[in-house]
C-alpha cells in the first residue's frame, strides 16, 4: 500500500514555483495575510469561549456585528461554504417551488443548480454584448421589462454584478423596475466584497440591492469557500434565509474560514481614504506601463484590481500559458484573452519591477511562436428573452438517448454544458438545443476548453430528451 500523499506533493510542487498570483484568492498565496494569521491550533470546535455560527452569541455575533457596521446592513451573515450556499440561500429566501425568477443567463453555475433543485423556473435575461472582447455584459433595463412583459409573475430578479471582468451593472436602474414591481433584487456579487464609496464602485448593495452575496475570498485576504452576505429582507424571508444557510451549509464550520472572514473586514476597514488613493495610483502606474508593450492590450472597466490581457492574434490560452511559463499564474483564459487579478494592496517598486519582467518575457516568448492564432469566438446574444422547454422538476426522471452533436438542433437537452472557468453555463438540462448551441459547442471542443458535463462530448455526441416523453 502507497503512503504517498499525491495533494500534498502537488500543492509543495506548485509553491515551489515561486509563481505571482494574479488569481484568487485574495490573500495572494499568504502574502496580505499576517505571519501569526491562521494557526493551524485555531482549528477548533463550539467549544466554551467561541462560538456556534449557526446560533452565534459570542465573539461571531460580535465579529458579525462589526461587518454589518462596515457595509451599513441590517443583516449580514458569515458562508463558509462560499457565495455558493450565498445564492442558494438567497433564492430558497424569497422563492417557493414553481415561481418564476428572471435570471441573467451568465450567471454562474451555483445559480442554476440552486434554481434545479429548489424547482424553480428560470426566465433567462441575456446581457449586452461587449463590443471590445465579444463577452457578454449585463442585463439592460430594456431586456428585464420585456422579460417581465413576455413572462408576468416572476417573484425576483437576480443578476451578477461585477462579472469575471470587473465591469458592473448599473443597479440604480434595475432597482427602478423592482421597486415598481414589488420584488426583490437579489445579486451575486462575489467578485465584489471590496466595492464602496473610496473605491470609485459602490457596492449593490449599497445601491439598494435586497440582497447580495460577496466571496471575501476572490478579493480579499480570506481562505478560499470564505464568504458573506447582506440583506434587507423581510422579517419572513430572514428567516426563511436562516433556515436555508443552517441547512446548506456545513454543521461543523471551520474557524479558520471564520477567522479569515473576519481579518477580512477588519482589513477592509483598516483602509483609509488616502490608502485608497495611494493603491489605485499604484495599480494605474502598472496599467500605463502594460500599455507600453508593443502588441499588449489591456482592458480595465469598474473593478481597477482586475484586467484584462490580449497579445496580438494569439489565443488567451497560448497568453495564459507563457504568462505561466514566466512565473505569472492568471485567472482564466478565453477566446483571445486572459483574465488577471491584481492584490488589493499598493504595488511598490520591487513588485512592480518583477511584474513587468515577467509579462515582457512571456509575450517575447509568443514573438517567436506563431502557432497560437485565435480561433474567432462565434457572436452570442441573438435571443434577449427566453426561458426552458420544459420546467427542472419534470426533468429529474426523465429518460434519454444519445444523438451526434449535428442531428441536435431541435431536440431538447438532457445534459447542461458548463466551460470551466468561468462556470458560466453554455446550455441547460431542458433548453431546446438551437444550432447557435452547437456553434459555440464546437468552438470551446476546438479550442480544447474543459467543459462539466457533456459526457461523451469527445465523441461529438449528447444526451437529448426521448420524443414523447413529456
Amino acid at each position: 500500500m502507497s503512503n504517498r500523499v499525491p495533494i500534498i506533493e502537488g500543492l509543495i510542487s506548485h509553491q515551489k514555483r515561486e509563481a505571482v498570483s494574479w488569481h484568487v484568492p485574495g490573500h495572494k498565496s499568504s502574502d496580505l495575510f499576517p505571519k501569526d494569521i491562521l494557526q493551524l491550533e485555531w482549528d477548533q470546535t463550539e467549544l466554551p469561549g467561541l462560538d456556534d455560527l449557526h446560533h452565534p452569541e459570542g465573539i461571531i455575533a460580535e465579529s458579525i456585528g462589526l461587518l454589518e457596521e462596515l457595509y451599513g446592513a441590517p443583516h449580514s451573515h458569515f458562508l463558509v461554504n462560499g457565495s455558493t450556499v450565498g445564492n442558494w440561500g438567497m433564492l430558497a429566501a424569497v422563492a417557493n417551488r414553481g415561481d418564476r425568477i428572471y435570471v441573467q443567463r451568465n450567471s454562474h453555475k451555483s445559480v442554476f443548480n440552486a434554481m434545479e433543485w429548489l424547482g424553480l423556473e428560470p426566465v433567462f435575461l441575456q446581457p449586452e454584448l461587449g463590443t471590445d472582447l465579444a463577452i457578454g455584459r449585463h442585463v439592460s433595463r430594456e431586456t428585464l421589462t420585456e422579460a417581465m412583459e413576455r413572462f408576468p409573475g416572476g417573484v425576483a430578479v437576480f443578476l451578477t454584478s461585477p462579472t469575471y471582468y470587473g465591469e458592473a451593472a448599473k443597479i440604480e436602474e434595475i432597482v427602478e423596475v423592482t421597486n415598481e414591481q414589488g420584488i426583490p433584487l437579489l445579486v451575486d456579487e462575489a467578485h465584489g466584497a471590496h466595492f464602496n464609496a473610496n473605491f470609485g464602485q459602490r457596492s449593490a448593495f449599497e445601491l439598494g440591492a435586497t440582497a447580495v452575496v460577496q466571496s471575501a475570498h476572490k478579493t480579499l485576504p480570506a481562505l478560499t469557500m470564505a464568504a458573506w452576505m447582506h440583506d434587507r429582507f423581510t422579517e419572513g424571508q430572514t428567516r426563511r434565509l436562516k433556515h436555508a444557510l443552517q441547512s446548506f451549509q456545513s454543521s461543523s464550520p471551520s474557524y479558520l474560514l471564520l477567522a479569515s472572514l473576519d481579518y477580512a473586514r477588519s482589513y477592509l476597514a483598516s483602509l483609509t481614504e488616502s490608502d485608497w488613493t495611494e493603491i489605485r495610483r499604484s495599480h494605474e502606474r502598472f496599467h500605463e506601463e502594460l500599455r507600453q508593450i508593443e502588441g499588449l492590450e489591456i482592458f480595465i472597466y469598474h473593478d481597477w484590481t482586475r484586467f484584462t490581457l490580449r497579445y496580438k492574434a494569439a489565443s488567451g490560452a497560448a497568453l495564459l500559458e507563457a504568462l505561466s511559463r514566466n512565473g505569472i499564474d492568471a485567472e482564466f483564459a478565453l477566446h483571445d484573452h486572459v483574465v488577471c487579478l491584481l492584490p488589493l494592496a499598493y504595488l511598490d517598486d520591487e513588485t512592480f519591477i518583477q511584474y513587468m519582467g515577467r509579462v515582457r518575457l512571456a509575450c517575447d516568448s509568443l514573438k517567436e511562436n506563431q502557432a497560437n492564432v485565435c480561433i474567432e469566438p462565434p457572436i452570442k446574444g441573438k435571443m434577449k428573452v427566453s426561458e426552458l422547454e420544459y420546467p427542472f422538476d419534470s426533468m429529474m426522471d426523465a429518460e434519454g438517448t444519445w444523438v451526434l452533436l449535428e442531428d441536435s438542433v431541435g431536440c431538447v437537452t438532457l445534459e447542461t454544458l458548463i466551460p470551466y472557468p468561468p462556470g458560466i453555463p453554455l446550455l441547460f438540462k431542458g433548453e431546446r438545443i438551437l444550432a447557435e448551441h452547437v456553434e459555440h459547442i464546437r468552438y470551446y471542443l476546438n479550442v480544447h476548453a474543459h467543459i462539466q458535463g457533456g459526457e461523451r462530448l469527445v465523441e461529438d455526441m449528447i444526451c437529448v430528451l426521448k420524443e414523447g416523453q413529456l
